[in-house]
């Protein structure tokens, strides 16, 4: 019978959810660098200050779905990229909490959370 303590493999493996954040100065390099960390280690990646095209076109990676706002006309500021092939969780957009280029919720449940966790990602610039 599992304990469910840090040491047991199997509780490790499925109920931990690993989350990188960082805030990302616009570079396409840093994007990639930290992507490229992620792949191996990171569940969900928080980006604030991603780098952007016009029509808020972003980086992709074959490892990683991107979630962005459906705000028009204007260039978001907030990213999340949630591992594709995860099946420790399912992650749903939440634009019906917020939608605007500087904020964004997603909610994440499985099996083992009672509750959907939300997950704001927030850039706050300073003034």
């Amino acid at each position: 019978m599992s304990q469910n303590n840090a040491n047991d493999k199997s509780f490790v493996n499925t109920s931990n959810i690993w989350i990188l954040q960082h805030n990302y100065a616009r570079s396409t390099q840093i994007m990639h660098a930290c992507m490229k960390f992620a792949k191996n280690k990171t569940d969900i990646v928080i980006l604030q200050e991603s780098w952007m095209r016009d029509e808020n076109i972003t980086i992709s990676h074959l490892l990683f779905i991107c979630i962005k706002s459906n705000v028009q006309n204007t260039h978001v500021r907030v990213l999340i990229f949630i591992m594709k092939n995860t099946k420790k969780f399912t992650c749903t957009s939440r634009s019906d909490i917020i939608n605007n280029e500087d904020m964004q919720a997603i909610s994440i449940a499985n099996n083992k959370i009672q509750k959907e966790i939300l997950l704001f990602n927030i850039y706050n610039e300073k003034s």
